[in-house]
This record gives C-alpha cells, structure tokens and sequence, in this order.
C-alpha cells in the first residue's frame, strides 16, 4: 500500500497550491491604478446590464464627463483647513477627477475625443502647477494625486499620441509624490491613507519599485492603526512613528474612546463619513497592489469586512451602544464600500450582510473628492490582474500558469502559453519519481519559485524563478530530508511577511522544520518544532483561526493525535492544541479544506484511521475550533 499512493503523487503536478502573494511586485503591470485592462473590459461588455447601465448613464450625463469640460490650472495651490481658503483647492479636484472620468469615457467608448479631453486638462496642470501650501496641502496632494495618476495610467497605456506624458509624469514625481509617500503619521488616520493611495498610483505609473514599496509599508503600517481587531490586544496599535504611543494618548487619538470591537476605526466617534474615506482609502491601496500581483487582501480582509459591516448597521439605524462614542455617531457614512465589497464579497466569498445592504442601497456611487464611478469600475467584477484565480504556479511572470512533475526521475517545467499551448520544457536532472516538489513565492518578488529534494544528497534545493523560465542556481539545506515521501510542503505566509514559507519533516530526527522565505531567494534559520513526526506525515498548512498568518497542523507519529501550531507572524508558534487519538500520520489522511463555511477561517478535514469516518473542524479563531462533525463512515485514510 504505501508504493501505490507515492506513484500516484509522482504524476504531472499542476500545483493546486495555495501560494500568498508577495511583499513585492516582480514587474509593473499597466494599466494598473485602481482599475485594470481586465476589469474595464468586462465593463464594457456589461454596459447595457444592471448595476452597470445606471451607473453608465450617470457618468455619460455628469458634467465632468462633457468635452466642453474647461480645465482651471494654478501654479500654486493654497488651502487652509477644511479647504478654506479655497484658492485652487476644488478647481484641481474637480479636473482631477473629470480627466479620470474623461479617461473611463475613453476606454468605454473608443471616442478619442474623450482621450484628447483628458489629455487637455493633465497638459493644462503639467504647464503651470509648481506646489500645494496650506494646512490642508497633504490631504489635497492626495485626493488630487489619485485621480490624476489614474487618469494618466489609463491614456498612457491605452491610447497613443500624448505627447506630454512625460511633463505630467514629472511633475506627479516632484510636486505629489514627495508630499504624500511622506506620510501623515499624527493626523487622523484618513489623510495618511488618502495620501498613501495616491502615493502607490503615482508609483506604479513612474514605475518606482522604491515608492510602491515604501507605500505599502506605510499601509501596513497604519492598517492596524485605524481598524481595530480583538487579536491587537486591549487597545489599538499605534500609526508607525506617531506621537500617539501611549495607551492614554490612543484612546485620546481614538476619540476617548475606552471600549475597543473589531471593526471599530481610530475615526468612528467622529463621523461615519470619514471613516467611509479611510476604509475606502485601505480599498484602493490594496486594489491598485492586487493589479500588481500584491495580495493585501489577505493582510486586510478580517479588519476590512468587520469594519464595513459594523459601520453600515449604524448608518442604517443599529442602536449605538452607551459604551461607543457617548451613545451617539454621526452619520453619514457615503458611499465608499464598492471596492472593498466587490473584493470581499464577490471574489473572496464572505457575507457581509450589512455592507451588501448599504452598497445595493447606494447605487450608483457618485463622485466625491478621490472616489469616483466605483459602481460602474468594481461592481460584481472578478477581474483582478497579477492574482492568479487558480493558484497556479507561473514561474515566468507572463501570467500564464505552467505545470512541473518529477515523474520521470527528471524535474522538468513547462511553460505556459495560452490557449491550451506550452513553450519548450526546462528539465533539470537527478530526482527521483517519488519526489513531490513544491511551488511558492519563496523570495516575494511576484514570481513562483520551485523547491524539492535531491534524491543522493538528499538536500531540499530552492530555486528561484526569473521570470523566463528559467531558474537560478539552487541554494542547498540539508541533508538529511527524504525525497520519498510527502516530507516537503509550502506552508504559506507563517510569519506573515509577504513570502512564502517552507516545512518538512526530517527522515533521521523525525523533528518538524520550517523556515522562513527571507526575499532574495535567503531563508532565516530553521525553527524545529519538537520531534517524533514520521517522515510518511503530510503536514497541512492554512489560516485555521482567521487571522491572516498560516497556521500548520500535523499528525503525531506515537499517539496518532492531530497537533495544530497557531502561525504568531514571527516564525515561531503556540503551543499546539490536540485532537485525538485515532489519526494515522502514515497516509494522507490530512487534509486543508478551505475555507468551507465561510467564516473566514480555513476548515480541516481527515479520516479517521479505525474508524474511517470523514471528519470536519470547523476554524472558529484564537486557535480553537468547532466541534467535529462526521461525514458518514466506510472511507479508507490510504488514499
């Protein structure tokens, strides 16, 4: 029995993995600010269909999206608090947001007047604009920034003839990029947010790996800043050098706010529309990073729709609680939620009842200040470049998934080409057909990287993908892992850092391995979690208490008790909980189900070795899980 179930697994691997995207993209992908080439296509072909057809027509009949639209240029651009003075301040909104509008038009319909209307009103900026002054010069950069680096994004790579490009790139480098990826670490959490979305559109158009890094830091830094989680602790954290750093200067930052529940924001007990702004803000960073192969969903998604559900049950008349805000928020919560809804909802499966409510209620969103048409853009739409809907490895970076197996004794990759079609295989030699190799964002540079081990040295070899189908020369751990059995595994993101993660269990000490991807195809040291795991064990890896981090589970070789590590985003990892005895580490018995009851916490699954029941965990959080429920009997934990 055991030489039938590795022959098996020894046949062409279309690495059904599930690999987190990385801290990093490989190559920039244009368009790609908030929308993509993908998902305005998919507009396109749904122009004359509900939610879209309302949400087109409003457009077509706003006044931003008029070719007799006049652009008002300055040199300077001065505003005061809450925008007053206005000196400049609506006028360069305004034109932002109409040559973004201007620039949908465009795509939309072909019409090259509406590219050569968009073109007009940047050209008109580029000529004069020198610099932003004022109490409310940060927040403008942003709101400004955002629209202007998508609108350009757009014309650039979809339309030809804008000569001036280059003027308008240049001044998004030096009169926006250098006030807004600066950040705004005191302020109330909206502003940095607003001015980290315009700072990572900007720097995807300049093409500045530097800027689009240093914007998503700044994200991930403010994210757990301004939403609130349980998993934080008793109080928020604090915006990365702010001078709100104390527990007593927190709560203040937060409003005097005392009692903290997930989904709360550091701007509740101001109003619900500027918290609408923040959580809209977080949206788009993490939309324009997803075009671009950056999964921060996966960071964002619990805070996110906690967020979103519990602001639109008290914009929709929930009672306030006496312990939030003094018993009274103020409304107004607008409509800021389609982008993160689309994303949460309708790609990533979860119900978010209340948000859902309020988004459908809201159609079509309008334009307001650095939102604009997101009912039309985001509504219902799958598309989202640089995420691969299957998971499939693509060690080339084109966007096309290839295949790899070792069945022959030869470790050999093919490449994807589209239309059922694969490019010349890359072989490389000296494995065994026992061998399971894996597939994973080892290094985080967007591009897959592949890793086995050596069937005569019996060394784990990590190579990293180029992205031409071609693989670098492989660093070495070991010896002493088994290529024989299912001993290797790509654990995902465990200590959360945007890389992905590998495990095995060693063939001499039985002790379990995991090292952390390091970027740069460098692993940190290997953190050994006890021993007495069979080198016949296939470890599972998923985010089983929801919180964003890969937990890992395994079967014990002695007691046949299922151990489950709860991932603490460091690489290390809790003591484990058990369930058990009666599970059998010798066969594939273990398995990570996915999300199965859609709570946003991965399920496990496993036969029973005696009594050959099919049992379900359900993942309820903090490392503990639901009571099992049986499937049936009859089933057999060889296969």
């Amino acid at each position: 029995m055991r030489l039938a179930r590795p022959l098996a697994a020894a046949m062409l691997v279309v690495a059904a993995l599930s690999m987190p995207q990385p801290a990093q993209a490989a190559v920039f992908k244009h368009p790609g600010v908030l929308v993509s080439r993908a998902q305005l296509d998919f507009v396109r072909a749904n122009l004359g269909n509900e939610p879209w057809k309302s949400a087109w027509n409003a457009l077509q009949l706003h006044r931003f999206a008029q070719v007799s639209y006049t652009a008002h240029p300055r040199a300077e651009v001065n505003c005061g608090p809450s925008s007053k003075p206005d000196n400049g301040c609506s006028d360069e909104r305004e034109d932002a947001m109409a040559a973004y509008t201007h620039a949908l038009r465009w795509y939309l319909t072909k019409d090259s007047r509406y590219a050569q209307k968009a073109i007009q009103i940047m050209d008109a900026w580029s000529a004069v604009i020198t610099k932003h002054t004022g109490d409310n010069a940060p927040l403008q950069t942003g709101w400004a920034g955002a629209n202007f680096s998508r609108a350009a994004e757009l014309i650039k790579h979809t339309y030809t003839g804008w000569t001036q490009a280059g003027r308008f790139a240049g001044k998004l480098r030096t009169v926006y990029l250098p006030t807004v990826i600066a950040g705004r670490p005191d302020n109330n959490g909206n502003w940095e947010l607003i001015m980290t979305d315009a700072a990572i559109g900007i720097a995807v158009h300049l093409d500045d790996r530097a800027s689009f890094d240093r914007a998503i830091t700044t994200w991930r830094g403010r994210l757990p800043a301004y939403v609130y989680l349980k998993t934080d602790g008793s109080y928020p954290k604090a915006p990365p050098n702010s001078k709100h750093d104390t527990k007593a200067e927190i709560i203040d930052y937060w409003k005097g706010q005392t009692t903290f529940v997930d989904g709360l924001t550091q701007e509740t007990c101001r109003d619900l529309w500027h918290t609408g702004w923040g959580l809209a803000a977080i949206s788009h960073v993490a939309e324009t990073a997803r075009h671009q192969g950056v999964d921060l969903y996966a960071t964002a998604k619990h805070r996110l729709r906690s967020a979103m559900d519990f602001h639109a049950r008290l914009e929709l008349g929930g009672t306030v609680p006496s312990w939030l805000c003094g018993g009274k928020v103020t409304k107004g919560l607008g409509d800021h939620f389609e982008v993160g809804y689309n994303a949460l909802h309708h790609r990533l499966g979860y119900d978010i009842p209340d948000a859902e409510r309020w988004v459908e209620q809201n159609r079509p969103a309008r334009v307001s200040h650095f939102l604009g048409w997101e009912t039309l853009t985001h509504a219902q739409n799958p598309h989202g470049a640089g995420i691969s809907a299957s998971a499939t490895p693509d060690f080339n970076a084109d966007g096309v998934g290839d295949l790899f197996s070792a069945a022959t004794g030869t470790l050999t990759v093919w490449n994807g080409k589209g239309g059922n079609q694969f490019g010349p295989a890359t072989a490389i030699d000296g494995w065994t057909a026992f061998t399971r190799p894996i597939a994973g964002d080892f290094n985080g540079d967007g591009i897959s990287d592949l890793a086995a081990i050596k069937k005569d040295s019996h060394k784990l070899h990590i190579w990293n993908g180029q992205g031409s189908n071609d693989f670098a020369s492989a660093i070495e751990l070991g010896p002493g892992w088994n290529p024989y059995e299912d001993t290797l595994m790509s654990l995902g993101d465990v200590n959360e850092d945007g890389k992905t993660d590998i495990g095995a269990v060693h063939s001499e000490t039985g002790k379990l391995t995991v090292w952390n991807g390091k970027g740069g195809n460098q692993f940190g040291p290997g953190s050994t979690i006890g021993g007495g795991w069979k080198v016949f064990s296939r470890p599972i890896a998923g985010d089983f208490n929801g919180d964003g981090i890969s937990d890992l589970a395994a079967i014990k070789k002695d007691s046949h008790k299922l151990h489950i590590w709860n991932g603490q985003s460091s690489n290390d990892f809790t003591s484990a909980i058990e369930l058990g005895p009666g599970w059998n580490p010798y066969e594939d018995t273990l398995m990570s189900l996915g999300d199965v009851n859609q709570d946003g916490k991965t399920d496990i699954g496993a036969v029973h070795s005696q009594t050959g029941t099919l049992t379900v965990w359900n993942g309820k959080g903090g490392n503990q899980f639901g009571p099992a429920t049986a499937i049936s009997s009859g089933w057999t934990p060889y296969f």
